[in-house]
């Protein structure tokens, strides 16, 4: 094992993950994978130098995640050259075959490495490049940024010069923005976007999504896809009949018409729609590796059944405020919100739209090499529904992604139908009223929607702050470890952990002090929602 170099703060992005990972230890769910097809003559030793280079360059690939007394760290460890064993395979289908099975193995936060690579072989002059990295350590952007330094590296490389000198040196890392990211916090320099999410988010409802299924106490988060393409001359003319209340993009386009399905869909008028954030603002962020990406919400208010260029507007309005305030973290902005959390559930909102989620080039040219990238698509899903599309111009095309664990192949299909029945009845007609527009998953299951829609359990009806005295050995026991960690003289055993003071990392700590005296509690029911006397029953 490599020296440890660093602890350095983790960012509140890294701290969500290591926390995902104390529920679920043995999951790919977060990890990111290209695959680059390599055509000429490959010096692999060029190719491993290169590498090597990259992953010295930026700290964060060799960084792991620990928990330090009250607080997740980052612990970068010293650079080491990279070992790139080279394999063989019959075929580019095999070896994309193959680094799709390499993708799909998890890493463990704590331990690492959190960037893994294979080179195969599969003709004279014809390779796959595998790198597979955690989402701890590297968002979409980021594999741009490492294919646009490994071509300039490896061409280098062949020629002999030596590769400290060829890229100008990172004026930040992605620790520094970790440490920025907590002293903004800390110096109240985002209060003024804490407030703009505590007005937007008032009052906000979380209807449950009307799954197909009950959902499993552990999802095994695989997906079911239909295809979705919104054509360019449908977008095209709203945006046209929408531009006296702005620019509107393609993306608010496909925006509003899926928050209309999903109000039809839901019947509830309040719908959330997670949007990601490329978090890079700073010029210095642009060239770095790293986890920036944020989860941006935005609420559409559909109550009044306006008209669908009214919906075009607010959509607007709404996206432009979020992306002014998107610097909050949506594991802070949950917290502070105090928003009601569920098991397995995201808090807030269930379901993601995202344009253009990669950067990657469709082909570049290293020393004699052409370098095609593939995303290495990962079949497992972050959220219950993510929509995901690609831009060309004014059409998008992409795919609705659902969890298998909750709905069928049959509500893909009628999701993405939907989406595109209500942009083309809204093109011909965009005056037309919300409740007026053709939606076929609201329409064919109107019906059967009561008796097959999954509800969330209902609110608690115990008086607020209603304490409680531990009546058995496991109470006392946990009343004892709430109180050393919500740093408090006592706490009842009716009284909820995350109203009582209680976050994510603190609820993890609990579940870690019970197992340094002997107890398992389950992880997942101690992430959500829960009460010592709730929590005491499950033992």
């Amino acid at each position: 094992m490599t020296e440890d170099l660093y602890v350095l703060p983790a960012s509140y992005g890294q701290q969500r993950l290591w926390l995902l990972e104390q529920i679920d230890p043995d999951t790919p769910l977060y990890n990111e994978a290209v695959g680059l097809r390599l055509r000429g003559p490959l010096d692999t030793a060029a190719l491993t130098a290169a590498m090597s280079e990259v992953v010295a360059r930026h700290e964060v690939l060799r960084s792991v995640l620990e928990l330090k007394g009250a607080e997740v760290v980052q612990v970068v460890r010293e650079a080491e050259p990279l070992a790139l064993p080279v394999h063989e395979a019959d075929s580019h289908e095999l070896a994309l075959a193959q680094a799709r099975e390499l993708a799909a193995v998890p890493f463990d936060l704590g331990r690492g490495p959190l960037v893994r690579c294979r080179l195969t072989r599969t003709g004279p002059d014809d390779h796959l490049f595998t790198v597979v990295v955690h989402h701890a350590v590297a968002d979409g952007w980021s594999l741009g940024v490492l294919l646009a330094e490994l071509t300039s590296l490896y061409t280098e490389a062949v020629r002999g010069t030596d590769l400290s000198t060829v890229l100008p040196e990172l004026a930040v890392q992605y620790a520094d923005f970790a440490a920025w990211q907590k002293e903004r916090l800390d110096t109240g320099e985002l209060d003024g976007q804490l407030d703009h999410w505590r007005e937007r988010l008032a009052g906000v409802a979380q209807p449950a999504l009307p799954t197909d299924r009950v959902p499993a106490a552990a999802p095994e988060r695989g997906t079911v896809q239909a295809p979705l393409r919104l054509p360019a001359a449908m977008v095209r003319q709203l945006r046209a009949v929408a531009g006296d209340t702005g620019d509107v993009t393609p993306f608010m386009v496909a925006l509003a018409a899926y928050a209309v399905v999903l109000a039809r869909w839901t019947r509830s008028p309040d719908v959330v729609v997670g949007l990601p954030f490329a978090g890079r603002g700073q010029e210095e962020l642009e060239s770095l590796v790293g986890f920036f990406v944020n989860t941006v919400p935005v609420r559409v208010d559909l109550s009044a059944d306006p008209e669908f260029t009214a919906v075009l507007g607010q959509v607007r309005g709404r996206c432009v405020d979020a992306y002014g305030n998107a610097d909050v973290p949506f594991e802070l902005l949950v917290e502070t919100l105090k928003l009601p959390r569920r098991s397995g559930r995201t808090p807030l909102t269930q379901t993601m739209l995202a344009v253009n989620n990669t950067w990657l080039p469709d082909r570049a040219e290293a020393a004699g090499v052409t370098i095609e990238p593939t995303t290495l698509l990962q079949e497992r899903a972050h959220f219950e529904i993510t929509v995901d599309l690609d831009g060309d111009g004014d059409e998008l095309t992409g795919a609705v992604v659902l969890q298998a664990d909750l709905f069928t192949q049959e509500t893909a299909d009628l999701l993405a139908r939907s989406v595109t029945a209500v942009l083309r009845g809204a093109a011909m007609a965009p005056g037309t009223k919300v409740s007026a527009l053709p939606c076929p998953l609201a329409d064919e299951r109107a019906a059967a929607r009561e008796e097959e829609a999954v509800t969330a359990p209902a609110a608690s009806t115990r008086p607020a702050g209603q304490a409680g005295a531990p009546r058995s050995a496991t109470e006392i026991m946990l009343a004892r470890l709430w109180t050393e960690v919500l740093e408090r003289d006592t706490v009842g055993v009716h009284e909820e952990f995350y109203a009582a003071g209680g976050n994510s990392l603190r609820a993890v700590r609990v579940v870690m002090r019970a197992r340094e005296q002997g107890v398992e509690l389950p992880m997942e029911r101690v992430l959500g929602e829960h009460t010592i006397r709730e929590l005491a029953e499950l033992l």
